[in-house]
């Protein structure tokens, strides 16, 4: 019987089985690999340890201090506008210039700050002190420390902070930005000067937001930090989206016996801000957590004498709070200690692998190539600057046949499980054979940039993964 010849319905019962058939019979059989993990810790953008003001450079080796994926700078008003509207851009664009010399690349980390201690001498320029803002002078007359609510200040730092904003709010190497002015160092307290009405007592907490404003305002696009010891400015900070940080981190007698900042400070602060506000917890979903050493490590060996379980317990409770970075003041980590900071570093921050990859084993030029793939985040934080996931096919002689980007934002990477889907075209110009398949986090210059916790990295930075063949 012909095909015609049968009822309509039977006809088209038979038709859609046979199409069926067809493409049971013709569809690719599907590979699917396991890129295998690696274990060590991996120095990645804007993560891990920092190199503190180039500290890293050739003073250490990788033996004595971390690999680092962050280059930390701190700046007083002074050495930025040292004679009215005359900025020495110069300084911040060496820091970005000592980032992108180490290898792998860092990305940069910025504070600005007004004041030093008593003894420094004044740290904003002595051309707005000549305006006669409002402030205090140390008893010697040596130190000007300017009164946060004269409008003439405001006006200033305002300029100041909108002006290095708009040149370099924008640079997608500018990976945190804390939020600083506020007090010595930029810490949001002046205890060191006794003369002076505690911060927080002479200030009310609307008047030291405006700072917190400023800097939102001067870098909208840049991940902010704020000091945990801000008060009511830190839960301000962190509904706006900032992130938090601590000094003296791992202090468990630096001041003596009785008191320490791990026990009796940050879980109080960290209490406070979460019973103000329950948001705080996931705040380091967003922005970054961030540490600093109180003293350096050779001192916990050499002066507290801490012992290896007082220095597990410190790492232990950053990664607790889920950190990013530590700064460890780029001084040398004793031996002692290094494989409980090794160990933190595998985790902290974000650490992004390849779990699997399936695709079919063979495509067709011109046509599109499924690539499936299931992702981990090892770490205990996302990452807060964007990079593109990227494909791409290279022959046998390392040239690159076909490329493509997915659309998957990163940054919502939390710790986990992801997955991605992309339909990678082939050009139907593409000769038959056997290529490579690789994939790479990319930068905006189409650099890869992010180390996997995988093997298979090439030279270039691309991580292979598989092949297909094209026919």
């Amino acid at each position: 019987m012909r095909l015609h010849d049968l009822p309509c319905k039977k006809r088209s019962v038979l038709l859609l089985a046979l199409s069926l058939s067809s493409m049971f019979v013709q569809a690719e059989p599907l590979l699917t690999v396991n890129p295998v993990a690696v274990a060590r810790p991996l120095a990645n953008p804007g993560n891990g340890v920092a190199s503190f003001h180039g500290g890293f450079g050739d003073s250490l080796s990788q033996a004595q201090y971390p690999d680092t994926g962050i280059e930390y700078r701190r700046y007083y008003w002074s050495e930025l506008e040292p004679k009215e509207g005359q900025f020495n851009f110069a300084l911040v664009d060496e820091a970005f210039a000592a980032a992108a010399r180490h290898q792998p690349a860092m990305n940069v980390g910025l504070r600005f700050m007004i004041l030093d201690g008593p003894e420094s001498g004044s740290k904003i320029p002595q051309w707005l002190i000549d305006k006669g803002i409002k402030g205090d002078w140390t008893t010697d007359n040596k130190t000007f420390a300017p009164d946060l609510n004269d409008p003439t200040f405001i006006r200033y730092v305002q300029r100041l902070l909108n002006t290095f904003g708009a040149r370099y709010g924008k640079n997608p190497e500018l990976a945190t930005l804390d939020i600083g002015i506020v007090g010595a160092w930029g810490e949001w307290h002046n205890s060191n000067f006794p003369n002076l009405e505690p911060l927080h007592e002479r200030y009310t907490a609307e008047q030291l937001n405006r700072y917190v404003d400023m800097h939102f305002t001067a870098f909208p696009q840049t991940p902010k930090i704020m000091l945990i010891s801000g008060e009511d400015s830190l839960v301000y900070a962190v509904k706006k989206g900032a992130g938090w940080r601590a000094d003296c981190w791992g202090d468990w007698r630096n001041f003596g016996p009785d008191w320490n900042h791990m026990r009796d400070d940050y879980p109080q602060r960290i209490k406070a801000a979460q019973s103000s506000w329950a948001g705080f917890n996931q705040a380091w979903q967003k922005a970054p957590v961030s540490f600093e050493i109180c003293g350096h490590m050779a001192e916990w060996l050499s002066v507290q004498r801490y012992t290896r379980e007082e220095v597990q317990d410190t790492f232990d409770w950053a990664l607790a709070q889920h950190a990013s970075t530590i700064n460890l003041k780029s001084t040398e980590v004793p031996k002692q200690y290094r494989d409980i900071v090794d160990k933190a570093l595998v985790k902290m921050g974000y650490r992004l692998r390849v779990v699997s990859l399936t695709h079919p084993a063979s495509v067709r030029a011109g046509q599109s190539l499924a690539l499936n793939s299931r992702w981990s985040n090892d770490g205990v934080a996302p990452i807060y600057l964007r990079y593109t996931l990227a494909w791409r096919l290279q022959d046998t002689h390392g040239q690159t046949v076909a490329q493509g980007s997915a659309g998957d934002d990163i940054r919502q990477w939390l710790p986990g499980s992801q997955r991605s889907g992309y339909q990678l075209v082939i050009p139907n110009t593409l000769a038959a054979g056997q290529y490579h398949l690789d994939v790479g986090l990319l930068d905006n210059n189409g650099l890869p940039r992010i180390q996997l916790a995988n093997e298979g990295k090439q030279a270039d930075g691309w991580y292979r993964l598989s092949s297909v063949m094209i026919h």
